[in-house]
């Protein structure tokens, strides 16, 4: 709550299913954009994570599994436009991957 009183815009994150069902509720709640990232060496994008459709056009979370190379394209996202300052939320498995 603290952060959307900052101006948040979106949240990026990619944790466990679990939390990921949490700041989904989170993120329709707050009308807040929310983009999922699963990352997996193994499976096909349809073996993901099962978040929570509503049957209201309220959702908010888009939910992707790119490849893991894309930690470079991050990278240099966050240094092209220069940010002083970002968060990435991560599980243990995708942290050891950064």
């Amino acid at each position: 709550c603290e952060l959307m009183n900052q101006g948040i815009l979106a949240l990026v994150s990619s944790i466990g299913c679990t939390s990921a069902g949490s700041l989904q509720s989170l993120a329709d709640a707050m009308h807040i954009p929310h983009l999922f990232i699963q990352r997996s060496t193994a499976g096909t994008p349809r073996s993901g994570c099962g978040l929570t459709r509503s049957n209201r056009n309220d959702d908010y979370t888009l939910s992707v599994r790119p490849p893991v190379y894309l930690n470079e394209v991050i990278l240099r996202v966050v240094t092209e436009y220069a940010w002083q300052k970002f968060i990435i939320f991560y599980d243990s498995e995708y942290g050891k991957c950064l």
